[in-house]
């Protein structure tokens, strides 16, 4: 090993945390937000939104935020400026701030106080701070002088798992104490005898059968409500606590959480409380549920604060979001249906079906084909026209488009299909289409230009019909433009359609689950010079295919691109295309995103709804760009968030069987649906949106397993990214390059995010997240990282491959693509494509000889995955996974990506396999070696040449041992016994001549050794065998006690450096070069419980960055 003599030590500094969001509090029009030992300012701007103005590093020290209490001055403008007393954990400092006019400056701070106990509440006292400490006992602290003026111990030691001070002076300061016994007690310090003997307690108050968490005292009306671990909150009327021996009343026993509740606030009219189920719900006082505001992932909310003149809840959860809520009053999820009152002697016969034209008018027919509108805001009905050949089978579908678009449409079981405008009934015109049933029908808008309706009859038969108006504008004309053919199958119809951009094609979805593209006019296909090819396939005119006569099916057309059965045998609910992509939902409880390209249809993503709402009926584009999803849940209409997992709208309808409508624009929604031989309504202003902000997007709902580097893009001045999180204190060239990293984090939630980090600033953008998994996501890998355009075309931008595993032994492919973007906050925008995908389960289900064979655990878990490129044109790489189930998998990618393949597998390690990682050896005149290291729970490596072994009669795979199952691979190059235990993390450098390789275990030991590669000369002479390298270990150390618990991260950044992190949140640098490793310095990260970490150099001037992932993501910056 070389050494430097003259290396300068490195300099961590942290530049991003996201982190559980632990405490809140609003100071006039501003908002403090407690993430770790960081402060983040939001303030009110003049279009009455809160923005970030400032982070505040490290105010806390090593303590986690807890609660922010602000000193109320006579005459004082909070707006101006404010005194603040931030604690958490066994910290406390005094900061005065001034942010008038919109600049944030520091005036004063105090010096950091370290107390010998928790910190449960703290309370201004005439210029001094009371705190209530963790083992029952009360602190008078002076934050000027630095001193702890009085300490007053109650009689009753115990441990506290809550606190509330209430008074405003030392003679009245009454403390309320939650005790592990489930009681609260409540004592006065002030009755300290001269001796200073420990007050014993006033009054003892049971009632929870769990610990208390969290409470709060209403003084102006003498209640007192207490959040605990048996799920409940309490209501207590006190009275006023400063007087000794009142009297305590339980006026309350709210149920409504589904776990533990956390935290509880109470305002003058309302009762908030937040809890471990991510649900934050508003009580009255009398413990009724006013509103329930859901959409944080994950453990819980941590934080709640209320703003009661702007009439606001925000809440802080352990997903690292913060959110604004609107206090809206009595109204909550659910309310507002209302009967229509149909049923009348003016009315005879029994509603069949019912839809929306527009938000504010309804459409119903009844089995006396009588159509029959409603209008919302005159509240009346009117019979439109009655048709006795409707009557005993009728669709009835409205027109899409603006409110006074006024078209629908009705279809019969003899073949009839009559399009009726709405405001002029007697001008309908009826067309016979089919000698059969009509099975459905459907609307296809493009803008104000084009407006198509299609009707499926028997035989696949759909008969596409255009519809335009006269001159007049009080008549229309229906004509017949060309007919379709849908694939065969047993319910042979269609079920949505759309015009795809810019219009050329039409997207329709059939009862199959198939999602089909058809050309939109007849001579398309001819125009486009597709009518060889089309007429050789399903593009061109057909005859015969089940219909009921040659005629109905000999000049319809079948699809240029069928997707088969995509969303499974429920069918297709709804097609919507949206910035270029085409949307698709369906019964199988998921959505797709499509391409178009080509005139072929191609897969992008699959993506989940929430859970339990296996019919997707819908999807919306809303204001902001984010997408709303319409669906059933159990017997509940739910429009539900993509963007902010949270439940806008619940209708309790009865399920999705019978006919129902649904209306949105940006003024309002409408839900309509038949129960009981009604109408049954449901309005909200607003259409698919709640008055809500996301102050800071989400992150994970659990803990991050895996973070990984994909590359950097360079930021042009035009697509500068806005500076919000200004560090306080930055090292020289903190500023950093013009560039923007992109890390991917996975989690146990089963999801991936795609992150922007800037150099420029302390921030991070999430640009999208992968749903795709279905247990969660342990390792991720990257190749392929480059240009869009490719080395010939380059464009602005970064794309790259990655492959993702996980539980459930099951593994992705995608492809991203991020791209600049001024539009968006980040100023980049990320594309996902779904390529392939590959589970150890479906792989047994599809052997022929599969009950021969032994299946697959199916709980087996991917524990990490290694990328090995092999050196071959036209061959995809080789993915190594380590396996739970004591397997090293090798999987070969093929089809850039679009085919995944088990290749070879073996069981050397016969336990659990933690770790693999790929490295190659590249000599002079020799050829370049493929190398693969894996790791295992008994603390051994294991080194395997998979330089030929894609070759034919390579000796490193040996045949299966049973047909249908992978080769097997052979025995490994060298054994080395590192560790006692488990190895957590493993990583290797190329040097002159050899190559580092560093382990570290679950002992919180490390390992470092020098593996030289002796490669000999093949045999020229034909028929030779193969000669394999020769590893050997040349020199070998370790340090048996480099941290206290797990190292979990490991980086040799050169042959001198080496950087550690491990549970005991702890960042090391270590020297390498002479001899065993020394210890350089250590760094205290504020991510507990680290899994993962990536480190990569960014420029000379701006020097490394790391990434620390477990619960929560802390970004370090280190200059040479």
């Amino acid at each position: 090993m070389d050494a430097r003599e003259d290396y300068v030590w490195p300099r961590a500094t942290s530049e991003l945390i996201l982190l559980p969001v632990t405490g809140l509090e609003c100071v006039g029009d501003r908002l403090l937000a407690g993430e770790g030992p960081d402060v983040l300012v939001y303030t009110l701007d003049f279009g009455g939104h809160l923005r970030m103005t400032k982070r505040v590093q490290s105010l806390l020290g090593h303590y986690l935020i807890h609660g922010f209490r602000v000193q109320l001055e006579p005459g004082g403008d909070l707006d101006a400026e404010a005194t603040v007393a931030v604690f958490g954990s066994k910290g406390l400092r005094v900061v005065k701030v001034s942010w008038g006019q919109g600049h944030f400056r520091e005036l004063w701070r105090s010096s950091l106080c370290n107390m010998s106990d928790w910190i449960w509440d703290a309370r201004w006292l005439e210029g001094n701070v009371a705190l209530a400490l963790g083992h029952n006992s009360v602190v008078l602290y002076d934050p000027v002088g630095g001193c702890v003026l009085q300490e007053v111990p109650c009689t009753d030691r115990c441990t506290l798992s809550a606190a509330c001070l209430i008074g405003d002076t030392w003679k009245e300061l009454t403390m309320v104490a939650g005790a592990v016994s489930n009681q609260l007690l409540v004592w006065y310090p002030a009755v300290t005898l001269p001796d200073k003997k420990p007050v014993a307690p006033d009054r003892r108050v049971s009632g929870h059968m769990g610990v208390i968490f969290s409470m709060s005292y209403l003084e102006s009306k003498g209640l007192l409500a207490t959040a605990s671990e048996d799920r409940s909150v309490r209501i207590w009327k006190v009275g006023d606590l400063r007087i000794p021996g009142g009297r305590v009343q339980n006026t309350g026993h709210c149920f409504g959480h589904s776990a533990r509740v956390w935290q509880v606030k109470l305002l003058e009219s309302y009762l908030i409380s937040a809890g471990e189920d991510c649900v934050c719900l508003v009580w009255s006082h009398e413990g009724e549920i006013l509103q329930a505001f859901r959409g944080h992932q994950g453990r819980g909310i941590r934080a709640i604060a209320a703003h009661e003149r702007q009439a606001w809840v925000i809440t802080g959860g352990d997903d690292s979001g913060i959110r604004l809520w609107h206090l809206v009053g009595r109204g909550h999820l659910g309310s507002g249906v209302s009967a229509l009152c149909f049923k009348s002697r003016s009315r005879p016969g029994v509603l069949k079906a019912v839809t929306l034209a527009g938000s504010w008018r309804l459409l119903a027919v009844t089995d006396m084909g009588a159509l029959y509108l409603y209008d919302l805001e005159t509240k009346c009905w009117e019979q439109l026209l009655e048709d006795k050949r409707f009557q005993s089978y009728c669709l009835l579908e409205a027109a899409p488009g603006p409110e006074g678009f006024g078209l629908c449409a009705m279809a019969n079981g003899e073949g009839h299909v009559k399009v009726v405008p709405i405001n002029t009934p007697a001008a309908a015109v009826e067309l016979t289409l089919f000698h059969g049933k009509v099975h459905s029908l459907s609307w296809a808008l493009r803008g104000y230009e084009e407006l198509l309706l299609l009707a499926s009859g028997p035989g696949g038969v759909v008969a596409c019909l255009e519809i335009s108006a006269a001159p007049s504008g009080k008549a229309i004309f229906v004509t017949e433009r060309c007919r379709y053919l849908l694939p065969p199958s047993k319910q042979r119809w269609h079920t949505c359609s759309a015009f795809l951009p810019p219009g050329d094609f039409l997207v329709c979805g059939d009862r199959r689950g198939s999602v089909l593209l058809f050309p939109s006019r007849p001579g398309l296909l001819k125009d486009l010079g597709l009518g060889v090819n089309a007429g050789a396939g399903a593009g061109a005119p057909r005859a015969g295919g089940g219909g009921d006569s040659a005629e109905e099916t000999a000049a319809a057309w079948g699809p240029v691109s069928t997707l088969p059965s995509l969303h499974g045998k429920q069918g297709v609910t709804s097609v919507t295309c949206h910035g270029g992509y085409v949307y698709s939902t369906g019964r199988d409880g998921a959505y797709y995103q499509l391409c178009a390209r080509g005139g072929q249809l191609q897969p992008v993503l699959r993506q989940k709804c929430c859970r339990g709402m296996n019919w997707v009926a819908g999807l919306r584009v809303v204001a902001d760009g984010s997408v709303a999803i319409l669906g059933f849940r159990a017997n509940e209409f739910v429009v539900w968030s993509a963007r902010s997992h949270e439940r806008l709208h619940v209708v309790s309808c009865g399920g999705g069987h019978r006919s129902w409508a649904f209306s949105d624009t940006e003024a309002a929604m409408a839900f309509a649906y038949l129960k009981d031989g009604d109408v049954m309504l449901y309005q909200a202003l607003g259409g698919c949106t709640r008055p809500h902000v996301i102050l800071r997007e989400s992150l994970h709902g659990r803990e991050i397993t895996c973070v990984k580097r994909v590359g950097s893009i360079p930021v042009r001045p035009e697509f500068g990214v806005p500076s919000f999180m200004q560090p306080d204190h930055g090292e020289p060239g903190s500023e950093g390059p013009g560039l923007t990293d992109i890390i991917i984090t996975c989690s146990e939630d089963t999801t991936l995010c795609v992150l922007a980090l800037p150099t420029a600033t302390g921030s991070a953008h999430a640009l999208t997240a992968v749903c795709n998994h279905i247990s969660s996501v342990r390792a991720v890998a990257v190749w392929g990282a480059g240009s869009p355009g490719g080395p010939q075309g380059p464009r602005p931008g970064l794309t790259a491959h990655v492959v993702s595993a996980g539980g459930r032994a099951e593994m992705h492919c995608f492809s991203i693509t991020v791209t600049p973007e001024p539009s968006t906050p980040s100023r980049l925008a990320c594309h996902v494509m779904h390529l392939s995908s590959h589970r150890l389960d479906e792989y047994w289900d599809r052997q022929r000889n599969r009950h021969r064979m032994v299946k697959v655990d199916p709980e087996t878990r991917y524990m990490s995955l290694a990328v090995c490129e092999l050196d071959r044109p036209g061959l995809g790489p080789l993915v190594a996974a380590a396996c739970s189930d004591g397997a090293v998998r090798l999987f070969l990618l093929q089809e850039f990506g679009r085919r995944l393949q088990l290749l070879a597998e073996t069981f050397h390690h016969k336990r659990c396999v933690l770790k693999v990682h790929s490295f190659t050896h590249e000599a002079p005149s020799q050829q370049r070696r493929l190398f693969l290291c894996s790791a295992a729970t008994d603390g051994s490596l294991a080194f395997w040449d998979l330089t030929t072994v894609l070759d034919h009669g390579s000796t490193a795979l040996e045949p299966p041992t049973a047909p249908g199952l992978p080769h097997q691979l052979g025995p490994p190059a060298l054994t080395v016994q590192a560790h006692s235990c488990g190895v957590n993390s493993l990583h290797t450098l190329p040097t002159r001549e050899s190559h580092l390789v560093a382990s570290g275990s679950e002992d919180g030991s490390l390992h470092i050794f020098e593996l030289a590669v002796d490669t000999p000369e093949l045999e020229r002479a034909g028929g030779g065998a193969e000669l394999m390298p020769q590893l050997h270990v040349l020199e070998e150390y370790s340090v048996p006690c480099a941290h206290a618990a797990h190292v979990t991260g490991l980086k040799i950044l050169s042959p001198s450096l080496m950087v550690s992190a491990s549970i005991d949140q702890r960042l090391t640098f270590w020297r390498l070069g002479q001899g065993e490793p020394t210890f350089m310095n250590s760094t205290v990260y504020h991510v507990p419980d680290v899994a993962d970490m990536d480190c990569w150099p960014v420029s000379p001037e701006f020097g490394h960055r790391c990434a620390l992932g477990g619960q929560g993501l802390e970004v370090y910056n280190w200059y040479d």
